[in-house]
């Protein structure tokens, strides 16, 4: 864990203590932010550098599109949305503050125009909110989901500053004036439930929904420990551990 028990320091000196040569790091968040991802990773080359500044690590930064995380996804939630017999399927990530879709942009095109997460190019490059949507799309296609039948949002905005649209809480009321009665939300930027799927959408957005007049409301579970999902971790870590590239 970042900020938890076992936390990273203990892992890693574990592992060195085991007479481990190499390490193959995979935060566990889908889509790269520098926030998340960055200090995780951080933190590890931080105890690798001052205990073993020789061995070699290795990391796989984001998985938004990862064809075994899509598989998992679409394992764990096809049959949670044939049984519910949504009307929509709402996709909600986690949300971070305009500035730091700007600050991890070196090249000045992020936020700059309405459409300019559509592009692949964006996600490759590390865009938090390009790969939110390109998540999004494979998950859409993984679903037989249509456009009209699925949107994508953002929650957890804390505090006054700009916070990257559409949001979560606001897209609600629409979607209801929309004539939407039974709403499933999928939250693809967590590998494992928490706090803020369990309680901010599977209580409080539940709640809201169901204040709006909704008919019935889903949270559909995370990956967790789901078969599909280790198979696909295993996979990405051999993937990683073996590919022919210098270590970061």
């Amino acid at each position: 864990m970042r900020y938890g028990r076992p936390g990273i320091g203990e892992a890693v000196n574990g592992l060195l203590a085991a007479g481990a040569r190499q390490l193959t790091v995979l935060p566990l968040f889908t889509q790269y932010s520098e926030a998340a991802t960055g200090s995780a990773l951080a933190r590890v080359r931080e105890v690798v550098g001052a205990r073993a500044p020789d061995v070699p690590v290795r990391t796989r930064e984001s998985f938004y599109d990862d064809p075994g995380f899509v598989a998992a996804w679409q394992a764990v939630a096809a049959p949670a949305l044939e049984a519910f017999e949504a009307d929509h399927v709402l996709m909600s990530f986690h949300g971070v503050p305009e500035r730091q879709i700007r600050n991890s942009d070196a090249q000045g095109h992020c936020l700059t125009r309405e459409d300019c997460c559509a592009s692949s190019d964006a996600a490759r490059r590390g865009c938090y909110r390009a790969q939110c949507f390109a998540s999004a799309a494979a998950l859409r296609v993984a679903l037989g989901l249509s456009p009209e039948r699925s949107s994508v949002g953002f929650q957890s905005r804390l505090g006054p500053a700009a916070w990257i649209l559409p949001h979560t809480d606001r897209l609600l009321p629409e979607l209801r004036a929309a004539g939407v009665q039974r709403l499933a939300v999928m939250c693809p930027a967590f590998s494992a439930d928490n706090l803020e799927t369990l309680e901010e959408i599977g209580v409080r957005a539940a709640a809201s929904w169901r204040k709006l007049g909704g008919e019935d409301f889903l949270l559909v579970p995370c990956l967790n420990a789901h078969p599909a999902w280790v198979a696909a971790v295993a996979g990405m870590l051999r993937s990683s551990a073996t590919e022919e590239r210098s270590p970061s």
